[in-house]
């Protein structure tokens, strides 16, 4: 996405008259100014160019007849109000460029948009612009619609048409797909369980910071730093790896829990019980509820030992947290029960003791 240094190199035009030989079309749109109350009609062009194949709205050229003129800096709005209006009315986002030409004491403004990388880019917000009537009332004139996705046709933006819709979509599966198969064959090269996964997307925003999703497996023999030297030799200890580019290592990817691992709290309270009772007494019990509080107070609540699955909104415990839980109670059992036990519980319990 880069506009040429000079208004020549974009756009051909006699230099002496002002003449423009280049025409509208499928990838090109003139403006006479720009005009800021028109900023819906330019965010519907520069989504239908996204959609398409890309394209250039450029403002300073007169329609009729089609000459370089330029027009007041003043009038051009500042660029933050473009993405904020792109942002609120298309998703996803429609990334821009901007260049501004001198001319004659004027300017000429291009914005450019490149061809979408995860098409097709929709309307989220319609827009609408308040028009009279000769007889003196006023009426809203619709000019984006939510929910549509817009087209580049020649040199008209509408709403897209079935065929094209389905070649954007048949468009965008063949892009994923080879991704999915290039990703594959790297995996296969590298082993599948020495690879991690960094979201290169967030690399490109202001902050620079991402997530690495990595296995357990391969975390292994892995020490990463934030700063401080290599160790290169097998002698020093286990390689380590330096965190560029602000790579957060807070993001774990386990592998799917198998059936056994899949103890709701009521199940580990079934489990737990015969436990309860050889060491508190028979009149003594633990609930669901005091188990997710024993798995909170042993700082248990994380892989290996437990999972919270947030789409189903559930709670697993694995047989390592479950040998965590009987091996906590067993080695400090009045520690564990002022966890989990109630106020009578535990004096009753810390008398006995």
């Amino acid at each position: 996405m880069t506009l040429p240094d000079r208004l020549e190199q974009l756009i051909e035009f006699d230099v002496e008259t002002s003449r423009v030989s280049s025409r509208e079309g499928k990838t090109r749109e003139f403006k006479d100014v720009f005009d800021r109350a028109n900023l819906a009609y330019y965010g519907k062009t520069l989504a239908a160019f996204s959609n398409t194949d890309g394209g250039t709205i450029i403002f300073g050229v007169s329609d009729k007849p089609r000459l370089v003129k330029g027009f007041d800096e003043a009038e051009l709005c500042d660029e933050a109000d473009i993405v904020s209006h792109l942002r609120d009315s298309y998703h996803p986002e429609i990334p821009f460029s901007t260049k501004t030409y001198d001319y004659n004491g004027n300017i000429v403004f291009a914005i450019e948009v490149v061809k979408s990388a995860n098409p097709p880019v929709i309307c989220r917000k319609g827009r609408s612009k308040t028009v009279r009537k000769n007889d003196g009332s006023s009426k809203d004139k619709p000019i984006t619609t939510e929910g549509t996705i817009y087209f580049r046709y020649s040199a008209q933006s509408r709403s897209i048409d079935y065929s094209e819709l389905q070649s954007l979509l048949d468009e965008r599966e063949r892009k994923k797909m080879k991704a999915i198969l290039e990703n594959l064959k790297i995996i296969d090269r590298v082993g599948y369980e020495r690879v991690g996964i960094v979201d290169t997307s967030a690399l490109a925003k202001q902050d620079g910071v991402t997530n690495l999703y990595i296995s357990k497996e391969a975390t292994k023999g892995m020490n990463f730093i934030d700063k401080g030297k290599f160790v290169e030799s097998e002698e020093e200890g286990a390689p380590a790896y330096v965190v560029a580019g602000q790579v957060r290592l807070n993001e774990v990817i386990h592998a799917p829990l198998e059936d056994e691992d899949k103890n709701l709290p009521s199940e580990v309270s079934r489990i737990l019980t015969p436990l309860i009772h050889e060491i508190y007494g028979q009149d003594m019990g633990i609930s669901p509820q005091q188990i997710t509080k024993l798995i909170v107070f042993y700082d248990l609540e994380h892989m290996p030992f437990h999972e919270y699955d947030k789409k189903i909104k559930r709670r697993y415990i694995t047989r390592r947290g479950i040998e965590a839980l009987q091996e906590k109670i067993r080695n400090n059992p009045l520690e564990a029960i002022r966890a989990f036990g109630s106020k009578e519980k535990i004096a009753a319990f810390e008398q006995k003791a």
